[in-house]
């Protein structure tokens, strides 16, 4: 009796042990040789980030071994904050890639990180031991500083960072700014306008930032992938599969056009055609091609913006006021609230946690 007893209890251990290893996301294989991905999400774990992240990849093609590496508390605003609890997690996810890379040290390493995890995926390259690196990073919506110094981390990396960024994204530029950035430098989000060395950066450092950070802009054409530029619409499995994937299968993701639509729009001129300045007069007029069609309306929605630009700078954003009148960021982070009439900006500012 004593011995089924102990089957038992040795059984339910196992079990146990198996329900209580979060790292492990897809067991589909475990091949050494097919390296790892390593998936981080944002403050909080608690949208879903990862499991889009992961479906994204697998529809691509991607058929090595993904886990996500659980680091939150459970809180956005502890998440966010807690930048000596945050290096604790990052320095565990360093031993982890370190045991890996004793038993698998050519196999290739990713690890991508979304919003606050960022910081633990740069934290964790840094961490490696002399000798180890990775293969690349991916930053999404990273909410470290813009200022941030990578150039340790791109040392560290065999293919560099790269970092996907919207200026659209409003919890950046509202909440990231209000809250503070993930290392706690207090400044804009380079998920926001992107990363740049400090003033005074060494040569090498700026070498570096050159080589090996590459940067990906969000534009409205990547609608159709189902990132709409918000914060966490680069974690669309559609925009994963067209954009994310292809870092990790060793290829260069597509290049958005050169020039941002919106500053076209705001110039008045056409966003994927400049003028031709050695065009000859137009002739007779010809039959108008499909090309010609899609060209004209694309005019048209440009037209269209211009005008609603016009217009809601002689509005003046009325409709926004009258939800969030007036507010400040006073130094140190904490936030002054004036003209505070209406009821949804006091919820606002009273429940900072319900920040996404």
């Amino acid at each position: 009796m004593r011995r089924v007893i102990g089957v038992m209890l040795a059984a339910a251990v196992l079990a146990a042990g198996g329900c209580n290893e979060p790292q492990r996301a897809d067991r589909d294989t475990d091949a050494y040789e097919d390296g790892r991905v390593y998936l981080l999400s944002g403050a909080g774990g608690m949208m879903g980030e990862c499991d889009r992240l992961r479906d994204g990849l697998k529809q691509a093609g991607v058929r090595r071994p993904i886990e996500t590496f659980h680091w939150s508390r459970g809180g956005v605003l502890t998440d966010q904050t807690g930048v000596e609890a945050n290096r604790r997690k990052a320095r565990q996810l360093s031993r982890r890639i370190e045991a890996f890379r004793r038993v698998s040290p050519g196999s290739p390493v990713h690890l991508i990180g979304v919003s606050a995890g960022t910081g633990l995926v740069v934290w964790a390259v840094e961490d490696l031991e002399p000798g180890v690196d990775v293969t690349a990073a991916v930053l999404i919506s990273s909410s470290l500083d813009t200022r941030y110094d990578l150039s340790k981390a791109m040392k560290k990396t065999r293919d560099g960072i790269y970092s996907f960024n919207s200026m659209a994204d409003t919890v950046l530029s509202l909440g990231v700014t209000w809250t503070g950035t993930v290392d706690r430098n207090g400044g804009l989000a380079g998920g926001l306008v992107g990363f740049s060395p400090r003033d005074g950066a060494s040569e090498e450092t700026r070498r570096l930032y050159k080589e090996k950070l590459h940067e990906i802009s969000w534009w409205p054409g990547d609608a159709v992938l189902g990132h709409l530029g918000d914060h966490l619409g680069a974690t669309s499995p559609g925009y994963v599969k067209e954009k994310v994937a292809p870092i990790v299968l060793g290829k260069e993701p597509p290049a958005p056009p050169q020039e941002a639509p919106l500053e076209a729009v705001r110039r008045g001129e056409a966003a994927d055609e400049p003028p031709d300045k050695d065009a000859e007069p137009a002739g007779a007029a010809e039959p108008e091609t499909p090309e010609a069609k899609q060209r004209s309306a694309v005019e048209k929605q440009a037209e269209k913006a211009r005008q609603d630009l016009r217009g809601q700078s002689r509005a003046g954003d009325e409709s926004d006021r009258e939800r969030f009148h007036d507010w400040r960021v006073a130094p140190g982070g904490s936030a002054r609230v004036e003209t505070v009439e209406p009821l949804e900006e006091a919820a606002f500012f009273a429940r900072p946690e319900r920040l996404p």
